[in-house]
């Protein structure tokens, strides 16, 4: 799989204590910030370092019945954004990767979106920009 950029994502449920501590503690630069969505990506080296609300991740990916305090949730996810998501999730499935959430637009970010998980049921999310 050619992979464009990848970025560490912390699902976290205290979105706002989050940020501030990653902005404000951390000293990190956002480059986003949406409190409305619950996301806010930040410059750390050469890496992105994402926040994002907890509650919408389990609802992106169809996980939103199972309580947020137990460990069941994920609390991390591997982004990778890729040109043709269509086809990478489409070789996944040959080589009989079962995903997680079928492609979807997401245009509030304008990004395309699929999810998967690792033998170890980690989350990872590919993600292709929408022009």
């Amino acid at each position: 799989m050619k992979v464009n950029k990848a970025f560490t994502r912390l699902l976290v449920n205290d979105w706002k204590a989050c940020v501030s501590f990653y902005k404000d503690i951390m000293e990190f630069k956002a480059v986003q910030e949406d409190e409305q969505g619950g996301y806010a990506e930040f410059k750390v080296a050469d890496m992105r370092l994402s926040i994002f609300r907890r509650s919408e991740m389990a609802r992106m990916v169809h996980n939103l019945e199972k309580p947020s305090t137990a460990e069941c949730q994920d609390t991390a996810a591997l982004i990778f954004t890729v040109n043709n998501l269509e086809e990478e999730c489409l070789k996944l499935k040959q080589k009989g990767i079962k995903l997680t959430a079928e492609p979807m637009n997401n245009p509030m970010y304008g990004i395309k979106t699929a999810y998967l998980r690792d033998p170890d049921e980690n989350l990872i999310g590919l993600y292709q920009m929408i022009v």
